[in-house]
């Protein structure tokens, strides 16, 4: 199986940024292009193919990009990481997906669990977004996809104090590029492998 992996939004659109830690400033785009390799590293080892990709690569910013850029890769399935940022107490993981596949809802739901019991933290909204939804998130890269494409949001490091610590703390003691992959390919086995 490929696995096109993303960093949300563009180095010159950063997207959201931590709050504090030792990242404070840090935007979504900068973090996940220095963890991605090392996720990519980690999914290799467990025997899949990964291609790394951005939405610049396909000429933009905007998420219609995302998914040019990983229909470009010809992909299975598509991850783009982000981290969230609402009101001071909005807090947890979830994970954004096409609302009108049941089977990339489920990958959804187990991939944010996965995610929360990493961080030690909630679930958002169950741990599922979907879209399209009342408020557009993304929109155009599930629309456009060619492959089940998801929108990582494992925390509101750019709202929460509390998230973005535990957030910063998985990053600087390597849990979370040593334990995703293993989140990543437990996830996929036990949805997608059962619908091949």
């Amino acid at each position: 199986m490929r696995i096109a992996l993303l960093p949300g939004h563009a180095e010159t659109k950063e997207g959201s940024a931590m709050v504090c830690g030792h990242f404070k400033g840090f935007g979504e785009w900068a973090l996940a292009t220095w963890y991605l390799p090392r996720i990519a590293d980690g999914l290799r080892s467990l025997g899949y193919d990964v291609v790394q990709t951005q939405r610049a690569d396909a000429g933009g910013t905007t998420p219609s990009y995302s998914a040019k850029a990983a229909n470009a890769t010809g992909a299975d399935i598509a991850l783009e990481f982000h981290f969230n940022s609402a009101g001071a107490k909005a807090s947890g993981s979830c994970c954004v997906c096409w609302k009108y596949s049941e089977t990339g809802r489920a990958f959804a739901r187990e991939l944010a669990r996965g995610m929360a019991a990493l961080l030690g933290i909630g679930l958002t909204a169950g741990g599922v977004i979907v879209q399209p939804s009342d408020e557009e998130r993304g929109l155009m890269a599930f629309k456009k996809s060619r492959m089940p494409f998801f929108m990582l949001e494992p925390c509101f490091a750019g709202s929460s104090a509390t998230d973005c610590q535990l957030f910063t703390h998985a990053l600087l003691s390597g849990e979370w590029t040593n334990k995703m992959p293993a989140i990543i390919d437990r996830c996929i086995q036990s949805v997608y492998s059962h619908n091949n």
